[in-house]
Formats: C-alpha cells, sequence, structure tokens
C-alpha cells in the first residue's frame, strides 16, 4: 500500500473512483487513512479536498465512517472526531442519489456517536471510574461534534427523516441512548459541559435520539400569546343556539374542542369562555321570547358540555391527567370559575338581571354532574361573597321573577308529560289533556321545550305528541265529552307540533320512514323559512269530492259541526277549499263579507284549521304578482282577528288553544309575506310589524357591523340579520364585507378581535363562507380586483389566520353522527346507546349518585358513552385522521394552483409572502390534522417559494411539516426541498464571508 503515499497515485485513485461507486473511493480513502495505531493525516486531507471539490458525497463519506468498530483505537477515533467536527457543519447534497442516501447516512452517524460514548462509560466503569488522558480527549471531541450536530437545524431535520425512512435503525438508536442514560446513572460519569449554556454531552444525544417534529425550529406567525379576552365563542354560541337548537351535545363539545385546539386555550379557560360567552348572551336576549332557552343552555346544557368535555379530555390523555384522575372534582373546572370570579361586572349584572345568585345556580350543576365536590362549591361561593362584600348588597325586588329558577321549575312538569305521553292514550286522555292545556298558559310551553331540548328530550316529547294527535283523530259517532276532549287533544297536539316545526325546523319532526298524519302533512303542505313548497301541488293533492263538501258544510247554518268529514280530512283539504274561495273573490263571485264569514266559520270550530289555511295562503303570495297578494293577505290578517265571546263560550278551552294559534300564524305572516311594492297601506302595515327592513343591504351591514364591534359581541337580532344577508346575497358577498372590516383595522389588537367576531359569523354556514373566502375572495384579492389594501403583513397575516381557520373549521365540521342537519330519531344525547355505546361500570356508578334535578340523572346515565363516541372522532381529528371532503378538497387545489402561478420570478412580493404565511400557519395551526391539505400542494410550489423566500423566516422545521413522512413520495420531497434549502444558506453565507 506503499504506492498510495504519493499524490499522484492518490489523484489517479480519485479519477478511478469518479468513474466507478463514490462509496468504494471512500471505502478505499478511510481504509488507508486508519491503517495502522493511527490515522494518516494526508489522507483525510485529501478526502476532505475531495468533498470540498464535490468528487465525493458527505453520505458516503459519513456511512463509511459509521462502519469504523475499532472503538479502542484512541488516536484513531480522536483523527476522526477532529475530521468529523471540520466537516460536519458543511454536510450537503449535491444530487437526487445523495438526498435518499444521506438519511440512513446521518442515522448510522448518530448511533456510531453514540457507541463510542456508551464505550467510554463502559471503560470508566471498568477501570474504578476513570478515564485516561487519550480517553478523555476522545470524550471530549466527541462532544465537539455532538454539540455541532445538534445545533444544526439541518442534520437534526435529516435525522428526523431518516426516524421514518429506516424505523429499525432509529428504534436501535432509541435503545443505545436509554442504555447510554442508565450507564451514566450507575456509574456515576459526570456528563461533560459542551458549551457555555451547561449542556452536557447527554441533553444534546437525547435531543438527536429523541427528536420529533417540536425539536425542529419554526417561526410562528401566531404566536399562540394569551389573549386577553376572548372575542371567537360568543358569537359562535349565540349562533348555533339561535339556528340550530336542537344542536347535540356531542357537536357542541367538537366545535369547542376545536376552538380549544386552534386558539391553544387551557381546558379551564375553554370553560371560563364557554360560560362567560353563554351569560353575555343571556343578557342580550333579557325579556324576550328566547331567554328561557338561552337560560337553559347555560344552566342545564353547558354543565352537561363541560362534563364530557372534561371526560373525553381524560381519555385522550390518560397520562397527561393520571395525577388528578383519583380525584372527585376537575380541577379545570376549579381553575375556570376562579377566573371567572375575576369578571365580577358581569356577575353583578347577571345576578341583577336573573334575580338569582348566578354562580351558584351554576355551581349546584356542576355539583350534580360531577365536576366539583361540595368542598369546592362552598370554597368558590365563599370566593363569590368575598368580591361582593365592599358593594351595596343588592335589593331584589320580591314582584321579580327568576327566569333561572322558572327554567328549573319546569323540568318535575317535563318528567309528567313525558311520563302521561307515555302511557296507554285511552286511560290518561283527560290527565293529558289538563296537562298540555296548562303548558299553554303563559311562557310554560317555551320553557317545557327549552328545558326539553338541552336535557336530550325533545325526540321523546315530539313522539309523544305525534302519537297523541294521531290517537286522537275522530271516531264517527262518538259523542259527549269524551270526544269534546278527543277534539281538544287533536288540536292541541297540533298546533304544539305546528310551533315546534317552526321552532326547530321540520327535521326534528319527520322521522324517515314516519307515516302518520302531522308528518304527512308537514312535508306536503306546510311552508318552512328557505324550504319552498308549491301551492298548485298542494291543490292537486286535495280529493275535490271533499273540497266540495267542505264548501256546502261552510255555507250550512251548522258550519263544520254538520260535516262528516274528519278532522284530519278537512286540514288536508284546506288548500283546494281556499284556493276555490280566493277565485271566487277575484272573481267577485263572494262578497268581502261573505269571505269573512266563511273564514271565521272554519276558524271557529278548530285552531288547527287556522294554520293549515295560513300555510297554504303563505305559499301561494310567494308565487304571485304584487298586484295579486292584497287579498290573500287580507285572508291571513282575517286569522288573527279575536274571537267572539260567544264563540270563545262554546268551546272549552278555546282561549288557550286560540293564543298559540296567533303565535303560530304571526311567525308564518312575518317569514313569508313580501313587501308589496305599490300599495301604501300595505307597506305601512307591514312596517307596523317590522316583517322587511327598508334599508339598503350596504346600510343593514353596516348597522348590524357597527353594534358589533363597540360591543365585541354579536347581538341576537344582529344575528338574525347577518343570517337574512347571507341567505339573500349569498356567501361570497357577506364574506366579502366582513374581510373589509378586517383591512379597515389599524391595529394588529383591533385585526385580530375582528378576525375572530369574522370566523364566528361565518359559522352561519361555515362551508359555504370557507369556499366562498378561499375560491373567490383570496384569487380576486390577488389579483387586485377587489377594493381592498393591498395584502401587506400584518394585513396578509390575519387573512392568512382566518384561511387556516376556517379550513379546520370546515374540515372538522360535524358530518354523519355528529351532523347538525339531523333526523328526529337522532337528535337526542342517548341516541349513542341505540348503537351499543354503554356507559362503563365506574361511569354507571358515578351516575346512580343521588341527584335533585332530574336533568343530572339523565345526563350522568349516558355522559361515559357519549364521552367515549365523541372522544374518538376528536382523537382523529387531532391525530390527523379528519378526512378532507369536497368541495373543499377541490377548492383547496385550485387555490394552490393560482399560488404556484404567481411564483414566475424571483421577485420576492407581499403576494408571495402571504402564501408563505398562509403555508406556515396551516402547519403551525393545524397540525397533524391538515396533513390531507398539504397532501394537496403541487409538486415544486414549495421549492419555487424556497428560492425566493429562503430568508429567516423559512425554517427547516417548517419544510419538513409541509410533508408527510411516513409517505416515500413525502420523504423524497422533503429531502430534496431540505437539500436546496441547505444549499441556498450556504451560499448566502458564502458570499458574506
Amino acid at each position: 500500500m506503499a504506492w498510495m503515499t504519493s499524490t499522484g497515485c492518490f489523484d489517479e485513485v480519485l479519477t478511478r473512483g469518479v468513474s466507478g461507486d463514490v462509496y468504494n473511493l471512500a471505502d478505499c480513502i478511510l481504509q488507508q487513512a486508519v491503517v495502522g495505531s493511527g490515522a494518516n493525516t494526508l489522507f483525510l486531507s485529501y478526502l476532505k479536498h475531495s468533498l470540498c471539490a464535490h468528487l465525493i458525497s458527505h453520505a458516503a463519506v459519513l456511512k463509511r465512517i459509521a462502519k469504523f468498530e475499532h472503538l479502542d483505537r484512541y488516536h484513531c477515533m480522536g483523527e476522526l472526531l477532529d475530521f468529523l467536527e471540520q466537516i460536519i457543519g458543511g454536510v450537503t447534497c449535491r444530487g437526487k442519489q445523495e438526498e435518499g442516501a444521506l438519511t440512513k447516512a446521518m442515522l448510522a452517524l448518530v448511533y456510531w456517536l453514540m457507541q463510542i460514548y456508551e464505550h467510554a462509560l463502559e471503560v470508566f466503569s471498568e477501570n474504578n471510574r476513570a478515564l485516561n488522558s487519550e480517553q478523555q480527549l476522545m470524550v471530549e471531541k466527541l462532544g465537539l461534534v455532538v454539540e455541532k450536530l445538534a445545533q444544526s437545524q439541518f442534520l437534526l431535520g435529516v435525522v428526523y427523516v431518516g426516524k421514518f425512512e429506516d424505523p429499525e435503525l432509529y428504534g436501535l438508536l432509541v435503545k443505545k441512548y436509554e442504555l447510554i442514560d442508565n450507564l451514566t446513572a450507575a456509574s456515576g460519569f459526570v456528563p461533560p459541559v459542551v458549551s457555555q449554556k451547561n449542556v452536557t454531552i447527554n441533553d444534546y444525544l437525547r435531543k438527536a435520539a429523541l427528536i420529533d417534529s417540536d425539536t425542529l425550529e419554526m417561526k410562528e406567525f401566531d404566536g399562540r400569546g394569551i389573549e386577553p379576552i376572548t372575542y371567537c365563542l360568543q358569537p359562535l354560541i349565540a349562533i348555533e343556539i339561535l339556528f340550530n337548537p336542537n344542536c347535540d351535545t356531542q357537536t357542541y363539545v367538537a366545535e369547542f374542542m376545536s376552538i380549544q385546539r386552534l386558539k391553544g386555550y387551557t381546558l379551564s379557560r375553554l370553560y371560563c369562555e364557554i360560560i362567560r360567552a353563554c351569560l353575555i348572551s343571556l343578557n342580550n336576549v333579557n325579556g324576550t321570547t328566547r331567554e328561557s332557552f338561552i337560560c337553559a343552555f347555560t344552566f342545564i346544557k353547558v354543565p352537561h358540555i363541560l362534563r364530557q368535555i372534561h371526560m373525553q379530555s381524560r381519555l385522550l390523555n390518560p397520562t397527561e391527567y393520571e395525577e388528578t384522575a383519583k380525584l372527585d372534582y376537575s380541577p379545570e373546572i376549579v381553575e375556570a370559575f376562579e377566573l371567572l370570579l375575576q369578571d365580577s361586572p358581569i356577575l353583578d349584572l347577571m345576578d341583577a338581571r336573573c334575580a338569582c345568585n348566578t354562580v351558584e345556580c351554576l355551581l349546584n350543576e356542576m355539583l350534580k354532574n360531577h365536576l366539583i365536590n361540595e368542598k369546592q362549591m362552598k370554597m368558590i361561593a365563599a370566593r363569590r361573597e368575598q368580591d361582593t362584600t365592599g358593594l351595596q348588597k343588592l335589593e331584589l325586588n320580591t314582584n321579580q321573577h327568576s327566569i333561572v329558577k322558572f327554567v328549573f321549575r319546569a323540568e318535575p312538569p317535563l318528567v309528567g308529560i313525558l311520563k302521561t305521553l307515555g302511557s296507554d292514550y285511552n286511560k290518561v286522555q283527560e290527565a293529558l289533556l289538563g296537562m298540555l292545556l296548562q303548558v299553554l298558559s303563559g311562557n310554560s310551553f317555551e320553557l317545557i321545550l327549552s328545558v326539553a331540548t338541552v336535557q336530550g328530550k325533545l325526540k321523546t316529547f315530539i313522539s309523544g305528541l305525534i302519537k297523541c294527535n294521531e290517537a286522537s283523530k275522530q271516531i264517527p259517532g262518538e259523542m259527549g265529552k269524551v270526544a269534546l276532549a278527543r277534539a281538544a287533544l287533536f288540536d292541541v297536539s297540533f298546533l304544539m307540533l305546528s310551533f315546534i316545526v317552526q321552532s326547530y325546523g321540520s327535521e326534528v319532526v319527520l322521522a324517515e320512514n314516519g307515516d302518520s298524519f302531522f308528518e304527512k302533512w308537514v312535508r306536503e303542505c306546510l311552508v318552512e323559512k328557505h324550504k319552498s313548497k308549491s301551492p298548485a301541488v298542494m291543490v292537486k293533492l286535495c280529493d275535490q269530492n271533499k273540497v266540495d263538501e267542505l264548501i256546502v258544510s261552510l255555507n250550512s247554518p251548522e258550519g263544520l259541526k254538520g260535516s262528516s268529514l274528519k278532522w284530519h280530512e278537512i286540514c288536508a283539504n284546506i288548500p283546494g277549499l281556499l284556493y276555490q274561495v280566493l277565485m271566487a273573490w277575484e272573481n267577485e263571485t263572494l262578497s268581502t263579507p261573505e269571505i269573512k264569514k266563511f273564514l271565521d266559520s272554519l276558524k271557529s270550530r278548530f285552531c288547527c284549521f287556522s294554520v293549515c289555511a295560513t300555510s297554504w295562503l303563505c305559499a301561494y303570495m310567494q308565487v304571485v304578482r304584487q298586484d295579486e297578494l292584497l287579498k290573500p293577505m287580507n285572508m291571513v290578517q282575517q286569522f288573527l282577528t279575536a274571537v267572539s265571546a260567544d264563540e270563545l263560550m262554546q268551546q272549552e278551552n278555546f282561549k288557550e288553544r286560540l293564543g298559540l294559534t296567533v303565535q303560530i300564524v304571526r311567525k308564518m305572516q312575518q317569514d313569508f309575506q313580501r313587501l308589496p311594492g305599490t300599495s301604501p297601506k300595505l307597506r305601512t302595515m307591514l312596517q307596523s310589524q317590522n316583517l322587511v327592513s327598508q334599508n339598503p343591504l350596504e346600510e343593514q351591514f353596516e348597522e348590524v357591523w357597527k353594534n358589533v364591534s363597540e360591543r365585541g359581541w354579536l347581538p341576537i337580532d344582529s344575528t338574525l340579520v347577518l343570517e337574512n344577508l347571507l341567505q339573500s346575497c349569498g356567501p361570497f358577498w357577506l364574506v366579502d364585507k366582513l374581510v373589509q372590516q378586517i383591512f379597515h383595522c389599524k391595529y394588529i389588537r383591533e385585526m385580530n378581535k375582528t378576525m375572530d367576531i369574522v370566523f364566528a359569523i361565518m359559522h352561519l354556514d361555515i362551508e359555504r363562507c370557507t369556499i366562498a373566502l378561499l375560491s373567490q375572495l383570496v384569487p380576486m384579492m390577488l389579483l387586485n380586483k377587489l377594493q381592498l389594501s393591498e395584502i401587506v403583513d400584518p394585513f396578509s397575516r390575519v387573512l392568512a389566520k382566518l384561511c387556516v381557520y376556517c379550513i379546520v373549521a370546515t374540515m372538522e365540521a360535524p358530518t354523519g353522527p355528529l351532523s347538525k342537519k339531523r333526523s328526529r330519531a337522532a337528535i337526542d344525547g342517548d341516541d349513542l346507546l341505540a348503537d351499543g355505546l354503554c356507559p362503563t361500570p365506574k361511569m354507571r356508578k358515578m351516575g346512580s349518585d343521588s341527584c335533585d334535578s332530574s336533568s343530572s340523572d339523565f345526563m350522568l346515565e349516558h355522559a361515559a358513552a357519549a364521552a367515549a363516541a365523541v372522544a374518538f372522532a376528536t382523537k382523529e381529528a387531532a391525530s390527523g385522521g379528519v378526512s378532507l371532503r369536497e368541495p373543499l378538497q377541490g377548492c383547496l387545489q385550485t387555490l394552490f394552483r393560482t399560488f404556484a402561478q404567481y411564483i414566475v420570478s424571483d421577485e420576492l412580493s407581499p403576494k408571495i409572502y402571504f402564501m408563505f404565511q398562509f403555508l406556515s400557519l396551516l402547519v403551525e395551526v393545524g397540525r397533524e390534522r391538515v396533513k390531507p391539505v398539504l397532501k394537496l400542494i403541487p409538486n415544486g410550489l414549495v421549492q419555487s417559494m424556497l428560492k425566493i423566500n429562503a430568508t429567516d423566516d423559512m425554517t427547516v422545521g417548517f419544510i419538513l411539516r409541509l410533508y408527510d413522512l411516513n409517505a416515500t413520495t413525502g420523504r423524497t420531497f422533503a429531502m430534496s426541498d431540505l437539500c436546496l434549502f441547505r444549499n441556498i444558506q450556504m451560499r448566502k453565507d458564502s458570499i458574506k464571508l
């Protein structure tokens, strides 16, 4: 081998190696470099020269060094470590083949370095805990190499890719580190400090061995700072309870957990913000018809929601909550109340408005749901008492009614009604009628519905009412008191069900295969907002013979009393009847007094006839000309006129039914009557009822936004206006107006506040609004086709965050069993039990404890099953198991292609920086959940962006988070981008030098 000592011969070897395999060349050189007891520095210098001249790859050299097994040849080891320390900072790749080899080579090198350290520890233990000078020097040099490796984000990134490329070798590496950790502790070896920050060699080895995505640095655009005030939860809750009142607990849990992950909240912060948002919304509806529902939601539903979040968090993260698992309360709930007590102004206000101790009422419900114990409850209540000691005690008016107490008092009657509805109809007819008529007094029906909804008993209530209505159909020949009770039950159950449909939507009432009379009538004849029905089709469904008989009966002195038609047959044929009457009035065959008498005769027999008639008239008014609206509108108005005292005396309990009828008819009138453009009289009448706003759409939006921005939360009335604007103008118009408000802000804090509110408002229809934002608004802004400020930082960062929030929210929007659009058979909290999901024995035991409220019995019985089901869905969401559905998938593909079209030069523009911010926030905020989105990024887009934007903002952590490293293609593209980024940075550094 002496011939290889000459430079000429060595050049000949290099020439042969370049034309052959670089790995053979590396083997050849390194074999000669470490022959004998010492290393040949000449060969090592030639090897370094070869690396600088790109005659040989770093991957080949590192892989060959990692094969050196003579760890006891300390001089050679020292020279190799010196060589590594010199070249490790310049490791890179110059070709595709090298990129694929470097990952395994780096992994093998780290393993080899650990072997060296392990050998030194074993020698230390065997030699009476001492190392000689050569061994000590070798450990010091090892520390320098490990330090440079651990401080290089590029090298750590390569090791991270290698973790997925060769999981077997990485497993050996982790085991080797664990062995080193144990040897260090057992031998008493003090790891040398290898930096000025008191970091030891063990710390650096741990960083390389236990590497994960968080180890790799990435610039955070979101910041994840603690927000002093949260602006997104209250609008979100206001929208959900207003437009999805029958939304089940699992859906709320999924949405709140999604917000928690997006905002980075702790559980205690999330709990506090949910309660605070509900109290703000409750204050907003004080004294209105929605007060009972929002009150029931706040004090009955929310504790159950928090319980499921509490249970789900422990199912998803058992190790994190292992220490608190044995506690009989939730520490997060206690901390949440401590945060809530800091907001004393809203608590003082709600105590006055609700005429009760708000905190105490909430604590009682938390106690029933086993979220706190009595000790914690007394402690928090005492804290609240201390906060109000310095204030003058509020002398509550004894005449002031507490809506909270009314809500809790509605629970026992609901239990009684459900029990009676489930009994034999023939045995409880009179008792049931008395209960239902009693419910119609005042706002009792609204209270009963509110409690039934939040307790998950609405399905049972509706099923019982449908069963009652079906069993109350007329029986020919039945006379006397029994017949009157049957008629009243048919009428009142029909009215109650109609009111429920108006409040919650027909999906709540309609079962999949429901064939009852009321369900058929809803499908065929009941008009609903945003669900048009043809009045002509309704008429065609009528039986002409029965329509003729109806006309004859109404014209007779006895009216409908003498008709042989059954009650439900009259309801079904009213459209045909009214059509003929209306045509006769139009043709002047019937006079106005005759029409009035005709309608009075119809409404005086049954209240449900007025509802059926109004439904057809409202459908008819949607399809006729403006100049043909007067007569049908007057007919509807006739159903709202007062009934004479004689008529009230003729029928028992008619007054209670009439009150509910007026509510139903007026709601239809408000939802479906159009504003005529010609008749001042009609316009004045409708304006007095506040049916339609006369302001232009732009002014309506500006007025709403002024209210929202001044308050920092979304009033219920504003929510209704925004929903109408969405339906009238479409999602693009509304999203455009909302995003404009972000660009009108002057300060970053104001921008983030506005962005949160905008994001929550888009939940009016999160999917359609997201599609409008990504497929229309953002591309148009990139083309400068909108009258907005240029997309520059910080506007671009806030806009990018809004886009990411919307993408994640749309991906995690409930589908299937968690969908908001649910049938009557699947809207309750107990529907999971039908799928075989039963509570665990431990939770059954917890649920068996005595509680003061029937609601907590129901909730505790099914809490574990519901939490387990929704935990599975949320775990998939958090771990990237969320599927990407159309149309969002196609929209994102188009958006990424649009991004690629703008990267056509080497100039860094604000638009390109916005794209970078968008991708950065996507991986920063979305984390594992957005993997399906990242897969849609076109090949080459990131590399093109790297060439333009290889600044300090671009990091190794960002690049690697963009790819699925479990896939071969993902690792290939990741290494390609990583090496390109490395070479660009090295080029910049060399220019600086």
